[in-house]
């Protein structure tokens, strides 16, 4: 674990000649630049096979609660002496079942019952892989090369993962979701190959059960004056309830506005995630770790001006795109300043743990969401939709800055 201070550059290239991080980003990337081609493919998959907003509520529904029992793997990924191990026994599963999500397309063999499973099926073995990754940087990189490692995260790993997300649109238009799921399961592939020598290996602490082990990981939410992590998963819960908000907006807003165009859901998606990334490396370049909590309360607001903008601007797929920048902007913002203070707060040996049981939160919230705006999305009134999930957002916001635990946040 190495720690370095001074100037923006200097964490940079700290953070870009750390061979083990290096390798860390080309295996994470492969499998988040594959997520990210199934994440576009399966939300439209499942409407063009189902016609049904209640079906792509239903799989975003099963991804989320599956998401939610990651609490339970952080011992887990915390004992493992070599964190490689998850990601070599856990890629090449999910790829089978993507390859058999896009057999059972061509071959017309897939049920609604069938694709549901294997989302289960992926998005379990995704909590084990989604836990190693976020905690890998705390053990490979020290406390003030977080936001960097976020920043160079976001610049290698943002244009890739656009350019999924791009390649997932374009697989749409040109054969179908199917091949977005073929994709997936070929980088998830490489990504098993790519990970082969790397070495994550947190430092070892006392000896303790797993039983132990998981009390000591509730321990730190519960723990601390003023209980400051429990008033981050309050403003998280909310957060959390709306996180399938973009998916299934701009999924509503192709099928409405854009007249069913795949081109215009594959456009605003892209513009989505094209935000997030620009919002890495602004937080990399600022290092704001001083006053994470600010810009957590400050970025939530953000997200519901832009999301009330998102759903009123005219229906014109450049002033779409623009909005749906702005969305990925403020709510990345959110969760890369969230998680650079996990990793620069707590002990590396910890940070499975800390970040699987606080997930648990928002992981609730967000298969309640996934069904509560699917049901309201049926009635096709975006704008409504819209404004309303901008005006939560707005609230969470204002909550974050006024609790004080969370308002206070630095590392």
């Amino acid at each position: 674990m190495s720690s370095t201070s001074g100037s923006a550059g200097s964490r940079f290239r700290s953070v870009l000649g750390n061979r083990q991080f290096l390798i860390f980003l080309g295996t994470s990337n492969a499998a988040m630049v594959g997520y990210a081609v199934y994440s576009i493919s399966i939300v439209w998959l499942a409407y063009t096979t189902s016609h049904s907003f209640l079906v792509v509520g239903a799989v975003i529904f099963i991804e989320y609660a599956c998401y939610t029992l990651t609490f339970l793997v952080g011992p887990v990924v915390d004992r493992v002496r070599n964190q490689r191990t998850i990601f070599v026994a856990s890629y090449p599963i999910q790829a089978a079942a993507a390859a058999a999500i896009g057999f059972g397309v061509l071959y017309g063999f897939l049920s609604v019952s069938l694709l549901l499973a294997l989302v289960a099926l992926i998005s379990i073995l995704w909590d084990m892989t989604w836990a190693a990754m976020n905690a890998a940087p705390g053990v490979l990189l020290g406390p003030d090369e977080q936001f960097a490692a976020s920043g160079v995260s976001g610049a290698i790993g943002g244009v890739l993962t656009i350019a999924g997300y791009a390649v997932g649109g374009a697989l749409i238009l040109l054969v179908g979701a199917a091949g977005g799921m073929f994709l997936y399961a070929a980088l998830l592939v490489a990504g098993t190959i790519i990970a082969i020598p790397l070495t994550i290996s947190p430092p070892v602490g006392p000896e303790a059960t797993f039983s132990e082990s998981f009390w000591q990981g509730w321990r730190l939410v519960f723990g601390g004056e003023g209980r400051p992590l429990l008033q981050l998963a309050t403003i998280d819960s909310v957060e959390g309830f709306l996180a399938s908000a973009a998916a299934i907006l701009i999924t509503l807003l192709a099928t409405t506005s854009y007249h069913q165009s795949a081109a215009g859901y594959g456009v605003l998606f892209t513009a989505f995630v094209a935000g997030g990334v620009a919002a890495g490396l602004v937080l990399g370049h600022w290092n704001p770790r001083a006053k994470v909590g600010v810009v957590m309360g400050a970025a939530l607001s953000a997200t519901g001006l832009a999301y009330i903008l998102a759903v009123t601007v005219p229906s014109l797929l450049l002033l779409g795109a623009g909005a749906w920048f702005v969305v990925g902007f403020a709510s990345a913002t959110y969760l890369d300043a969230k998680y650079a203070f996990f990793r620069g707060a707590v002990a590396p040996e910890k940070l499975g743990r800390l970040v699987s049981n606080m997930y648990l939160f928002p992981g609730i919230a967000s298969s309640l969401g996934a069904l509560v705006i699917s049901a309201v999305a049926v009635s096709g009134r975006s704008v409504e939709l819209g404004v309303a999930i901008g005006i939560a957002f707005l609230g969470a916001g204002a909550l974050g800055l006024a609790l004080p635990g969370v308002r206070r946040m630095h590392y």
